[in-house]
């Protein structure tokens, strides 16, 4: 009897200790790292803003879509890559180039770790970087060495050298590829099934962009997409290769993610108060 009155009063205290601690993490929930993903910086004229990343020891425009006047890389069309699918057919010579009665996929080379890919007659040639057109052209030219006015037919089968990822609150995160298609922010949202609505901020939608021929430090934009109005300046943005989506959680869920750590030690308490009462 007293053994079993000693346990209820270490579990009473045990208990007290718990529910004062949870009481100062309610007090300072501010504080804690991961509840909110407000940062300190300059704020810009036009509402956009700059932080200082000690990590890579440089300082970041965090700029809204809105106000995002996007650089012109070359013409816009997709440049093939390492890793790229090219379906590649000549005609009018079925006796070197067969296009009939064969497996679709002898017909698909890959662009290699080096950029090149390997054509009968052509040897290795260059291919990464380059647009559809461009590289036809140069493959055309190398088969005009052996054989008169060859008509070659070149696509890009498979797109596998460029993607974005799509992270955080949203209900299927996954690598999108890109295609020669451009890809807008609003159709990769769409692509993994939209926000999480229960659980993501939908006003804190943020793009991290790598560096590029233009800008040699990374870039950070945010969009607001918890609004109607929102997707619409999203299909406007459109995604470069290697970019990262990332949905930001509501308050409730970052608060959530905190308290559930102490879940475990909650059901131990429970457990005990049942065996007790038992």
């Amino acid at each position: 009897m007293r053994k079993n009155i000693y346990i209820q009063i270490m579990i009473m205290k045990m208990k007290n200790k718990l529910f004062a601690f949870i009481a100062v993490i309610t007090l300072l929930g501010c504080t804690i790292p991961g509840m909110h993903m407000k940062v300190e910086g300059n704020l810009l004229s036009n509402g956009d803003e700059r932080i200082y990343i000690k990590s890579i020891n440089q300082e970041i425009k965090i700029q809204n879509i809105a106000n995002y006047e996007p650089n012109i890389l070359g013409d816009g069309t997709y440049r093939i890559g390492n890793g790229d699918q090219i379906s590649i057919t000549v005609w009018g010579l079925p006796e070197i180039f067969p296009i009939s009665n064969i497996n679709p996929d002898q017909n698909l080379r890959r662009v290699d770790s080096n950029g090149d890919l390997y054509f009968p007659y052509v040897g290795l040639v260059k291919a990464s970087n380059k647009t559809q057109n461009e590289l036809r052209n140069d493959m055309t030219t190398e088969l005009s060495k052996y054989f008169t006015d060859p008509q070659l037919d070149l696509s890009i089968a498979r797109f596998n050298s460029q993607k974005v990822f799509i992270l955080g609150e949203v209900l299927r995160p996954q690598r999108v590829r890109i295609s020669d298609i451009p890809l807008s922010l609003s159709e990769a949202i769409g692509a993994v099934n939209g926000l999480r609505t229960e659980t993501s901020e939908g006003s804190e939608v943020y793009i991290i962009r790598q560096p590029n021929q233009i800008d040699d430090f990374p870039r950070i934009f945010v969009a607001d997409l918890s609004s109607p109005a929102g997707f619409i300046t999203a299909g406007n943005f459109f995604l470069e290769d290697n970019d990262i989506v990332y949905v930001n959680a509501n308050g409730t869920t970052r608060w959530n993610r905190v308290i559930s750590q102490f879940f475990p030690f909650s059901s131990f308490l429970t457990s005990i108060d049942r065996l007790v009462n038992d």
